[in-house]
């Protein structure tokens, strides 16, 4: 690993980390709202939804948060599952569609109504474990078993050894972490309790940078924890305060996720980035430069 790594993780933190980068994240639905109740469903909503193409799911989340209007916590609450496909109604997301979307809904309703959040679900499992995956875990299967007879599905995944579970720590990192971006509600959990939302662009950057081994299959929960605690090198109390900075070098499409020669050199981590230094030292095939393949 490159000994002056933190150097350039900082100034990747310095470009993308302030309020006009979160325009372009799901994380400002839940800052739409000042009642703590309606960010916390808000937020949890909008982290279901954080995959696939950034506009699309954008999209989707202004479509289901402003069909809840002002105060969704209230509408939550007060929806019937006879009324919640009729909200739903032509919803689609990908491969999601109106029945786990209204799933979601109803249960996210009843955790406001029988329990005044999703908060209490989670320290169920954190405070008996002391681990946010197991907190994570009691509060994913809170959700499914008051989906109102069906299921959330994908967008609701039980954390399992080989799945990263991403929205989930995205979520929570939502909750918990305190720096004018994040919301900061959570305050039983620490910063420094959190494991890093990790998606496969992310997980490609940090094999990059050499905090995880370079290999072909996608993200794993051990990944996640193995990222954390590198990146704890760094920041032992913040661990995963480069998230969102990471994460929007790829959906700027600063990132390619393979060697390019107009975007690399543009990159805060270039130096540091394994994949980046074909661009200093380029292969050149009839005259061209020839980039590194995608990076599996």
């Amino acid at each position: 690993m490159t000994p002056d790594l933190r150097d350039f993780l900082e100034a990747l933190y310095a470009r993308y980390h302030h309020a006009e980068t979160v325009a372009r994240d799901p994380l400002s639905f839940p800052r739409r709202y000042d009642d703590p109740l309606d960010q916390e469903v808000a937020g949890f909503i909008a982290a279901s939804l954080a995959f696939g193409n950034v506009r699309a799911l954008m999209a989707r989340c202004a479509d289901l948060l402003d069909g809840l209007g002002p105060r969704p916590s209230e509408a939550l609450a007060a929806l019937a599952p006879s009324r919640a496909l009729d909200l739903v109604a032509g919803f689609r997301h990908r491969f999601v569609g109106p029945g786990e979307t209204a799933s979601l809904l109803v249960a996210l309703g009843r955790l406001v109504r029988e329990d005044g959040g999703l908060k209490p679900s989670f320290l169920e499992g954190f405070r008996k474990h002391g681990h946010v995956p197991q907190g994570l875990w009691t509060l994913a299967r809170a959700i499914h078993q008051r989906s109102g007879g069906g299921s959330p599905g994908f967008l609701v995944p039980l954390p399992s050894p080989g799945h990263a579970s991403k929205r989930l720590f995205l979520f929570l990192r939502w909750m918990v972490r305190r720096d004018g971006l994040d919301l900061g509600l959570w305050r039983e959990v620490r910063p420094a309790d959190l494991v890093m939302p990790l998606d496969v662009h992310v997980f490609r950057v940090a094999g990059f940078l050499g905090l995880l081994p370079r290999r072909r299959s996608g993200p794993r929960l051990a990944d996640a924890l193995a990222l954390t605690e590198a990146l704890r090198r760094f920041d032992p109390d913040d661990p995963v305060r480069y998230d969102f900075a990471l994460s929007h070098l790829g959906i700027s499409r600063a990132c390619r996720g393979r060697a390019d020669p107009v975007a690399c050199p543009r990159c805060p981590l270039v130096a540091a980035c394994g994949e980046a230094r074909a661009i200093t030292s380029p292969r050149r095939t009839r005259g061209r430069v020839r980039a590194s393949p995608r990076c599996p």
